[in-house]
């Protein structure tokens, strides 16, 4: 079968043709990610992702000839890649932070403790008598550790606008803080 007809196999969603390219390219993906990830088992699942994106792409129209399959193939395995590396490296980094934590809170005497959550409860309550966006800014930014840019993006505003009142929150929290003597 010549590559021009089998890629319109394979834009006709021919099961056949599928067949073919997976096992074609299964084993070669397999060993691309096999050689790049060392001590895993999930390798199928990556090889796994890498087709569906491939279907996906080949149906909204990404490729058009049958000669950038193993390139847009592989492509998408490299992506695929940078992601699995970037969820990996995201996973340590709360790995740690937790770690961190539950090493604090065992070495803490019954007095800090309860230091601790005195400051955490005026805290909770001086965030909560901030306005709503502040409110909304703190909490992408502090607790799900959102980026300045996707904090701007998800509620229409500009970086500099995020970051001048993420500042002024802060600073209202300090005084309100200092002012009533709370800690």
């Amino acid at each position: 079968m010549d590559s021009a007809h089998f890629f319109e196999k394979l834009c006709n969603h021919d099961p056949q043709a599928q067949k073919k390219l997976i096992e074609t390219f299964n084993p070669r993906i397999f060993l691309y990610f096999r050689n790049r990830i060392k001590g895993e088992n999930n390798y199928e699942d990556l090889v796994q992702e890498v087709f569906s994106a491939f279907f996906r792409g080949l149906d909204q129209g990404k490729m058009t000839s049958a000669v950038w399959i193993a390139p847009f193939l592989f492509g998408i395995a490299k992506r695929v890649l940078y992601n699995y590396f970037y969820k990996q490296r995201k996973n340590n980094e709360i790995r740690q932070k937790v770690s961190l934590v539950c090493e604090m809170t065992y070495d803490f005497t019954e007095t800090e403790r309860m230091e601790n959550q005195k400051l955490s409860e005026v805290l909770n309550r001086l965030i909560k008598d901030l306005p709503q966006i502040d409110r909304l800014i703190m909490n992408a930014f502090y607790l799900q550790e959102k980026k300045i840019t996707e904090i701007s993006d998800m509620i229409n505003r500009s970086n500099h606008y995020i970051s001048v009142r993420k500042q002024r929150a802060i600073k209202k929290i300090k005084n309100e803080i200092f002012r009533k003597k709370l800690y």
